[in-house]
């Protein structure tokens, strides 16, 4: 056996050398798979956990986008008023394995304004008296939409004094009651200039600012509205001697109610505090002045997350502009001839959401003692956006009309008779904010508080929103409570559009984009709210139904943390899965386990704004649920199905490694038969000799399992290399049964004939082509075994891009998935190129012993007049006949399996399975090489004179 091996040493090599390289390849790549599912479960372990384990909503709040594609859209929560009662959250609260039970209560959106002065003092004229006209424009959304004011609105200045003589037998607009006093002392009367008629007393509410059409005010240097005294510090940054335009801002807050002990425990609130004091679930609160009402204690975010500014041109008219106001100048007359003034353009300024809303949570913040807290009369809650689907994880959003009657006070109207709310000297208050005039994607249901005196409120202390604890980007969840949304652009288009950055909220209570909770309340407060819009108006009909079942039932979530939970280990699972069974017996509510869940890229195709804003396509990160559990299964699918291929693949080699060695010796098998030995000997020495070069193999096979390991990047493999002494022999004495059961089963007589099979009918294939198939038919065994193993290494690859796609698919484009896909891709590829590479060797080892065995063939088409090329060409066409058909079976067979695995077939897979067949072409050609050269190299004399 010995001598067979040292006489036949070329091709014991290419045994060895083959069960060696595919020793050395299960032992690494078997090393790199495990490792592969070692560091997904890693992964997921690491960013398994977000802020909550279990999300507890009303029942029949899952949308139909959650239904089907388990898909929830960025602060979903922000979108759900009302349907858990007090009672349920006490419930949930108290089932064993709850560790933290965090109640959401949304009451709704509120709007407050606040306001900035600008210093006009340097661009008066140098007389007493000075008109401005001021132009006001709402810009947002990056600059795209610019609302108008209207108007204009013009400024009086004087510097003389001006009183306004208040009674309680006298109210309404500052203006008609306002008074100058001259140089002479004579007192003029402003109301008649700055006035028409119809403006005086109470005017009929407006719903936006730019109703109503141009005003003029006032402002006397010397003092201000002329209200009362003045001195510095009370009335904003105004100081005698200076001259300002008060400019307003609405911001849009969504008002929320939280346990402050379980907010603090889940969320870290109190952690976040940069102003005042934290909440606490029992506070003590201020009697109103007027001695009925209730009040409400909130926090207010720090930050606005509002995209919205003013621009202010201010222009400075003719002189003679303001003298007309002391000569009585009728305010019809002067409005005309005021609108035909251009004036000089003498100061731009430009106020971002941060200069104005500083100012309006410390005036919010400050009240003193004995002083009316902020009046709570009305809010909105926002439904959801509704979507069109227009393919997988790609909506474009619906726009809805709003009725105008949803932005009323009756509040305000009750108390003053339907009147406009005036700001000591201009009209400049409105139902609605200015970017409520854009377009709208949200249904707005209004709730009316009775009066103007039921609920007041003011703020405690200030929370930034980004000192909350951080928890994995990969598990961010836009389900989760202070989370801003994000809407990046989507195409280059909008990416130009929007200057690369990121579309915000503004105060468009229903437009796209809605902020999350920045004004928060104790239970205690939702309760006072709840008790004082019990039976109010909220626009009639299905909207008072609607009101009545929040006001019952006003806790929108509850957000649960199970205690015992470590990662994504079956037993910590289980906990969960059990805690949520239990919430549903006890409360008969929906419950969603929102552990291991993602961000999932959405394309949204937002139609176009009214006041100048494109159609955009934006991406945003919606939650797609149970992401780490689908990447689990998926990964122990995918490094079973890698276990798989590896060892078809090696076992293929080797299968025919050893049947080539066989074939090799026909002849010499068959003069043993002749001499007598039996068939069991045969087939023991042909398979001794399988396991001796096998068991040489996987000894080899060790030593360079380590540095291969560590060039990989994988953890030392250990005692593991020694592996490869079992997976050789495993791989040689299976493969080596056929081979070693044919070799004693043939006839002698048989086995001293040719190799090849004879036709059985003769025919005379014309040129190489022809010759080429021939060939490969008189063997079809060897040939199919060469394309096998190409067939299943294309066959790898194609399922691999459909594994690949099915990860970024169906687990699915989340954040976690593409990071995990990262991870897996190199080690899948790795694999992959060493299925190609062996699958190569086989060729050429096929093409070699077909060389071998018709070399006088060979030599006598040579003699023939065939020339060394047309030789190589031969056997080149055999190995792509070999490459076509391994190219033909693994694609077909690998789009069979993607469509079973994925449902479908995606053009990329498509393509690389495409890709994949004419790689196992090229290399089949390549493989043919060595054995054309061989050919061309044939001793013509030696091989004839044998024949």
């Amino acid at each position: 056996m010995l001598a067979q091996l040292r006489h036949r040493l070329g091709r014991s090599l290419v045994l060895l050398i083959g069960i060696l390289v595919a020793a050395t390849g299960f032992t690494v790549l078997t090393g790199t798979a495990e490792t592969q599912r070692l560091e997904i479960v890693g992964t997921v372990g690491k960013n398994f956990r977000a802020q909550y384990d279990i999300l507890v909503r009303p029942k029949g709040s899952t949308t139909d986008l959650e239904r089907t594609r388990s898909l929830v859209r960025q602060n979903h929560l922000s979108g759900i008023f009302g349907g858990i009662t007090l009672d349920q959250y006490e419930k949930v609260k108290h089932i064993n394995g709850v560790e933290i039970a965090a109640p959401i209560g949304m009451v709704g959106y509120l709007t407050m304004g606040g306001s900035a002065d600008i210093d006009v003092t340097d661009v008066l004229h140098k007389g007493d008296r000075t008109m401005l006209r001021m132009d006001q424009t709402r810009v947002a959304d990056r600059g795209l939409t610019r609302i108008s004011y209207g108007g204009p609105r013009y400024q009086y200045v004087t510097r003389r004094p001006v009183t306004v003589p208040v009674t309680k037998h006298n109210g309404g607009d500052a203006r008609s009651l306002a008074k100058e006093t001259t140089v002479s002392g004579r007192e003029v009367a402003l109301g008649p200039s700055l006035l028409e008629r119809k403006e005086r007393g109470w005017a009929a509410q407006k719903t936006f600012p730019f109703e109503g059409g141009a005003q003029v005010g006032y402002w006397s240097t010397s003092t201000a509205y002329g209200m009362g005294t003045i001195t510095e510090g009370t009335l904003g940054d105004w100081t005698p001697g200076r001259a300002i335009v008060s400019v307003e801002q609405e911001f849009p807050f969504l008002l929320a109610a939280v346990d402050p002990e379980a907010e603090a425990r889940l969320a870290g609130l109190d952690k976040a505090m940069v102003a005042g004091r934290y909440l606490r679930a029992e506070e003590e609160y201020r009697v109103p002045p007027t001695g009925g009402g209730r009040e409400v204690l909130l926090l207010a975010a720090a930050r606005p997350y509002a995209d919205q500014r003013d621009e202010i041109e201010i222009r400075r008219l003719p002189a003679e502009a303001a003298d007309k106001v002391v000569k009585g100048t009728p305010a019809e007359a002067l409005k005309k001839y005021l609108t035909a003034q251009d004036g000089e353009v003498v100061k731009r300024v430009t106020l971002d959401a941060a200069d104005v809303y500083d100012g309006m949570l410390d005036g919010w913040q400050d009240i003193p003692e004995g002083q009316v807290s902020a009046p709570l009369t009305r809010f909105w809650t926002a439904g959801p956006t509704e979507y069109r689907e227009l393919g997988d994880r790609h909506v474009a959003a619906a726009p809805v009309d709003n009725d105008p009657a949803v932005w009323k006070d009756p509040a305000w109207g009750k108390a003053f008779g339907e009147p406009a709310y005036f700001f000591l000297g201009w009209e400049g208050h409105a139902n609605a904010p200015i970017g409520a005039a854009d377009a709208q994607f949200r249904p707005l249901r209004p709730t009316f508080v009775p009066d103007i005196d039921t609920l007041s409120t003011r703020v405690i202390g200030r929370f930034d929103p980004e000192r909350l604890p951080g928890f994995s980007e990969l598990t961010g969840l836009p389900m989760e409570t202070y989370n801003p949304p994000v809407a990046k652009p989507g195409d280059s288009r909008t990416e130009k559009l929007l200057a690369g950055r990121d579309l915000l909220p503004n105060d468009n209570v229903g437009g796209y984009l809605q902020t999350p909770p920045l004004l928060l309340t104790n239970l205690e407060g939702l309760r006072r709210i709840t008790s004082a819009t019990k039976g109010a108006s909220s626009g009639g009909g299905a909207g008072e139904k609607a009101q009545a079942a929040t006001d019952a039932a006003p806790l929108s979530v509850v957000r649960v943390r199970v205690a015992g939970v470590t990662g994504p280990d079956p037993v910590s699972r289980e906990r969960i899965s059990q805690v949520a069974r239990d919430i549903v017996a006890a409360t008969g509510l929906d419950v969603d386990i929102t552990i291991g869940s993602s961000p999932s890229p959405t394309t949204v195709e937002l139609p176009a704004g009214s006041y100048g804003r494109p159609a955009l396509t934006l991406r945003e990160g919606w939650v797609n649920k149970g992401v780490a559990y689908r990447i689990l299964a998926a990964a122990d699918r995918k490094s079973m199905a890698l276990f798989v291929l590896i060892l078809a693949v090696c076992g293929l080699f080797v299968v025919n490694a050893v049947s080539a060695a066989v074939r090799a010796r026909r002849a010499e098998l068959g003069v043993l038969g002749c001499l007598g030995w039996s068939r069991p000997r045969i087939f023991g020495t042909v398979l001794l000799e399988v396991g001796v070069i096998g068991l040489l193999a996987g000894c080899l096979a060790a030593a360079p399992a380590v540095p291969l390991s560590s060039w990989a990047g994988l953890p030392d493999p250990g005692a593991r290399s020694w592996l490869a002494v079992p997976a050789a022999l495993l791989l040689a004495l299976p493969a080596g049964l056929v081979p070693a059961w044919r070799a004693s089963r043939v006839p002698p007589v048989e086995a001293v004939r040719p190799a090849v099979r004879l036709p059985r009918r003769a025919r005379s294939p014309r040129g190489v082509t022809g010759l080429a198939l021939t060939a490969l038919t008189r063997v079809p065994g060897r040939a199919l075994l060469g394309a096998s193993t190409l067939a299943v290494a294309v066959f790898a690859l194609t399922l691999l891009l459909g594994v690949t796609y099915g990860f970024r698919g169906r687990v699915v484009g989340s954040l976690l998935g593409d990071a995990i896909v990262l991870q897996a891709r190199t080690a899948d590829y790795v694999a992959i190129g060493v299925m190609f590479a062996l699958a190569a060797l086989a060729v050429a080892d096929v093409l070699y012993l077909g060389v071998r065995e018709r070399d006088t063939e060979l030599a006598a088409l040579r003699s023939t007049g065939w020339s060394g090329g047309a030789l190589a060409r031969l056997i080149v066409a055999e190995g792509v006949g070999i490459g076509l058909l391994g190219a033909l079976s693994g694609s077909v067979a690998g789009l069979v399996a993607t469509y079973a695995v994925a449902g479908e077939l995606p053009a990329p897979v498509v393509a690389g399975a495409g890709a994949a067949g004419g790689l196992a072409v090229l290399l089949a050609a390549s493989a043919s090489v060595a054995p054309a050269l061989l050919a061309q190299r044939l001793p013509l004399a030696r091989l004839l004179a044998r024949e």
